[in-house]
């Protein structure tokens, strides 16, 4: 009975609370409000309302304002603006306004009319991502659940989040490629299976990119063969180069070298290539992954904390936008079959979450196959494939893999079945609570002063990097578990090949946590929009294919820090093509990476000194006397930020302030060599 009672007087609370303002039109306007008896207690200006979502029981009403839905209170003041196309729209937006809690939850596409661009709202109709989108795609849209946007962004296709960030660069010739890329990312392909024409804004030539992308070859091109691209059965493809025609494979590098004027006799070429080397395909792990970071800034509007909406009681503001609506795949999608009866797997244990302490852990895991038989088990751990042989044991439905024991793991398990079909992958994310090792210290070093080419001939470069590796030897190396490599390459040694083979098996043998240490000593120098190491071989009217890509570096200094490794790069190298003796320099040849500390030698417009006198680089001969033991904290030790001012001092100094170091270090200051 009590029961009974309780549930009388709340619903007659409720109903005493429901507004009591009734949907009426005026007759002099034709438009609809709401009275409260004979009052108008919100005046009519609307063009329609929705009947049964109108008040009566609800704290709000959904009306129809200058051809575009939105919801307003029993006040008059707005839940929703009105910026959505449909009442359905609304109807949704209101209550999640009513709501409250994370506006990002719901994002809406909005033409901004002054802007002549597109935006996206959250529930309240206020902008959450600024206009700056030419077009969206509304067949992949935030209101759809998603949880991204297609998007053209600086006149090519990409993918937006939520929080305004391009998960997907804006460098696809067109949304439908974008689609494509989108179901790669949703299956967790491998990057580099399938490659994409890439623009960029403002540079009027053709590049390569992955799903996510990424340059796999920076626009350089000026045409390509859309007949004979890569694909499953074709592993070049024809492009123009510098006004010829010549043929690349899947890493970029000259197959057919361009020197026809004609496109189809390259083509023939190519096709030759290809029958004489059947085993000629780059495999997927060698296409390079050069990642851009121009668009990893968040777009948010500004915000005001969370509140509701308030234009005036009697007259709503104007909406700023249209309709349509984009998004794109869901980070964590549920199941996305790319064949039918496509092999399954699932970890049973560890759970996502769980923690462990030794680094052999054992997963429990089930699987299921079109005819039964047990498919063979692919295992990647933060994002590199475990070979079959190394750290790997499997007994039954179990795996056991040796994991890093420095901070979260992420591991996939695959299954591929008999017919080469994969399954989705299988993911959980492990946290160490373990002992942590001593990290390995390793040591790459490039030095260049014999050019092949006779004007770009330095005095000190190469021993520059022969004195850095030799005086790093001679460290307290105590708080290291060892030297791991010590890998100098020098003059006729540093061409781009062996450089680049250098960073790669560098690239292998860093492990989790451990300390990595690169000096390049030489010139750098510029070719349209790139920027080049300059190695022995390098050709300065010809640096694409001579020289090495600042961002083959940088691919590689990825790879390491999602090994969680500490990296510090040391780099004496500026702009060539100055005078015998001193590496000229019109700009800074830095890293600029977040997360990499880097030691650069000179500033922009300044010049790289080297000297007779001093029989080093200025910047390296500072460097060195740092190391060896004038760059000291007050216990002794070698220090970051200690030997980050004496360089600055001595090459200051040195120059008569003609040259400043500079250096970019936003992982604070630690030990690098600890006290002899």
């Amino acid at each position: 009975m009590k029961k009974y009672l309780l549930t009388l007087c709340l619903l007659a609370l409720s109903i005493a609370y429901a507004p009591a303002q009734k949907a009426n039109r005026s007759p002099k306007t034709g438009k609809w409000g709401f009275m409260n008896g004979s009052t108008w207690v919100i005046q009519p200006i609307y063009e329609n309302y929705d009947q049964f979502n109108a008040f009566a029981g609800k704290r709000y009403a959904i009306v129809q304002y200058q051809g575009k839905w939105g919801a307003i209170a029993a006040d008059g003041k707005y839940y929703c603006k009105p910026v959505f196309v449909t009442k359905e729209m609304a109807l949704r937006a209101a209550k999640l306004a009513v709501k409250g809690g994370d506006r990002s939850v719901f994002l809406y596409a909005v033409y901004d009319n002054t802007k002549n661009r597109w935006g996206f709202v959250d529930y309240t109709g206020e902008m959450y991502l600024r206009p700056i989108y030419e077009e969206v795609d509304n067949e992949f849209t935030f209101d759809k659940g998603k949880s991204y946007a297609i998007v053209k962004l600086d006149k090519q296709w990409g993918a937006v989040d939520r929080e305004g960030v391009m998960a997907i660069n804006p460098y696809f010739t067109s949304k439908e490629d974008v689609r494509k890329a989108v179901k790669e990312w949703e299956m967790k392909a491998v990057l580099g299976d399938n490659i994409y024409i890439g623009l960029k804004n403002g540079v009027k030539k053709i590049g390569f990119i992955n799903y996510l992308g990424n340059w796999i070859m920076k626009p350089v091109f000026e045409n390509v063969d859309k007949t004979a691209i890569f694909s499953a059965t074709c592993n070049y493809t024809v492009v123009k180069y510098k006004g010829k025609w010549g043929a690349i494979d899947r890493a970029g590098n000259f197959v057919v070298k361009p020197t026809f004027a004609d496109m189809n006799a390259a083509k023939a070429a190519a096709k030759k290539w290809q029958a004489n080397n059947p085993n000629g395909r780059v495999p997927s792990s060698q296409v390079p992954n050069l990642e851009s970071f121009a668009y990893k800034t968040p777009n948010l509007a500004a915000q005001e904390p969370q509140k509701r909406p308030d234009p005036t009681p009697t007259k709503p503001t104007k909406p700023t936008g249209g309709n349509t609506t984009p998004t794109k795949p869901d980070p964590t999608p549920t199941v996305t079959h790319v064949v039918e009866g496509a092999p399954t797997i699932k970890i049973l244990s560890p759970k996502d979450g769980s923690q462990y302490s030794s680094p052999e852990v054992t997963f429990t895991y089930e699987t299921s196959t079109h005819d039964g038989s047990e498919p063979e088990i692919i295992a990647y751990i933060n994002g590199e494939l475990m070979p079959r042989t190394k750290g790997v044991k499997r007994v039954g439905k179990q795996i056991t893999l040796t994991l890093p024991r420095v901070s979260d793991c992420r591991v996939q398990l695959i299954a591929k079945d008999n017919r080469g079909q994969n399954s989705d992958p299988a993911v959980v994310l492990l946290h160490y609570r373990g002992d942590r090792p001593k990290p390995a210290l390793h040591v790459f070093a490039v030095g260049v002063s014999d050019y092949d080419q006779a004007d770009l001939r330095l005095q000190h470069a190469a021993k520059d990097a022969a004195d850095f590796m030799n005086t790093v030897k001679t460290c307290n190396l105590s708080q290291y578990q060892s030297l791991k490599t010590a890998n100098l390459i020098q003059d006729k040694g540093a061409s781009d090949k062996n450089i680049k083979k250098g960073l790669s098996t560098l690239v292998n043998s860093a492990n989790q946590g451990d300390v990595i240490l690169l000096f390049f000593s030489g010139h750098g120098a510029k070719e349209g929009a790139e920027t080049y190491f300059l190695s022995c071989n390098a050709e300065s009217n010809d640096l694409f294919s001579s020289a090495v890509d600042f961002d083959i570096i940088r691919s590689a200094l990825k790879r390491m820090k999602d090994k969680k490794c500490k990296i510090i790069i040391f780099m004496d190298a500026c702009h060539s093509g100055s005078m015998y003796g001193i590496r000229g320099a019109a700009e800074t040849f830095s890293m600029a990476e977040p997360d990499i500390i880097g030691f650069y030698s000179s500033t922009e417009a300044q010049k790289s000194n080297e000297s007779e006198q001093w029989e080093n680089g200025i910047f390296t001969k500072a460097l060195l006397e740092g190391i060896k033991g004038k760059a000291v904290d007050e216990e002794g030790n070698i220090t970051l930020d200690a030997l980050e001012l004496y360089i600055r001092n001595q090459v200051r100094q040195a120059t008569n302030g003609r040259q400043m170091p500079i250096f970019e270090n936003r992982q604070g200051n630690f030990i690098l060599f600890e006290k002899k």
